[in-house]
């Protein structure tokens, strides 16, 4: 049995349709750092649609604005200038507090550094968002226990981050972006601290989450991983210089 088999349901709770639309939409996204008095420009001129249930892979060498990107996606950033739409709403204008709930109810990031909570039982670190959403205690147990069965780290409910491989620590970050239905999955180079053997083991989790639903948006500078993605957008100094669909 798959280790994704029965997620369906888990990640299509919000959906109330089937057609495909965009869950992102990008028109002429800029985003310039400024500090001490030198003005960084991370990108410019973006523009990028990403569609209900599709898998795609933003790749491009450090420092082309990748993860930048993937923040203003994920709203931990906003655009210098531009439109952003998320699942059809506008977000430039939307206050800090509205922005924090969407996160919680939107999006499921997945992050190369795990952020797991080292205190925290697994149980507790894939509950938190959940905690904060402010859904019953009930509710919160079935869907932590169901998203660690999909990942295969139910065995592990009570164990300390400490006591995890890298590669069980993601599965666990996995677990916890997972357990709030997303609309879409956000993955910053989810592999980037993973030996070969663990980091294919996440990027086939990740195949299989889309293929059970799920729309994902991958940041990675490694090629290979490329090819799990229906899409790849290659990003060169802040600039979408290529999109290109995989052949499936």
């Amino acid at each position: 049995m798959g280790i994704m088999t029965g997620t369906i349901d888990l990640l299509q709770e919000n959906r109330s349709d089937t057609s495909t639309r965009d869950v992102i939409a990008m028109e002429g996204i800029e985003k310039t750092f400024l500090t001490d008095e030198i003005e960084t420009r991370a990108l410019t001129g973006v523009y990028l649609t990403i569609g209900e249930g599709e898998f795609v892979s933003i790749a491009g060498p450090s420092g082309c604005g990748k993860s930048t990107l993937l923040s203003i996606i994920g709203l931990l950033d906003q655009p210098t200038a531009g439109a952003y739409r998320l699942n059809g709403q506008s977000v430039e204008d939307i206050g800090a507090n509205d922005r924090a709930r969407i996160r919680n109810r939107e999006v499921g990031f997945i992050f190369q550094s795990f952020n797991l909570i080292g205190d925290l039982s697994v149980q507790e670190n894939v509950e938190l968002p959940l905690v904060y959403r402010g859904m019953p205690k009930k509710e919160r147990d079935q869907r932590v226990l169901e998203a660690l069965e999909k990942t295969q780290m139910a065995h592990r409910l009570k164990h300390l981050p400490s006591q995890l491989s890298g590669g069980q620590q993601q599965r666990v970050a996995v677990a916890r972006a997972l357990a709030g239905s997303p609309r879409i999955l956000l993955a910053d180079e989810p592999t980037g601290n993973l030996d070969s053997k663990n980091g294919e083991h996440v990027m086939e989790m990740l195949s299989q989450l889309h293929q059970a639903g799920a729309t994902i948006c991958m940041v990675t500078h490694d090629e290979r991983h490329n090819s799990f993605a229906s899409r790849v957008i290659q990003l060169f100094d802040g600039r979408v210089i290529s999109d290109t669909a995989n052949e499936q």
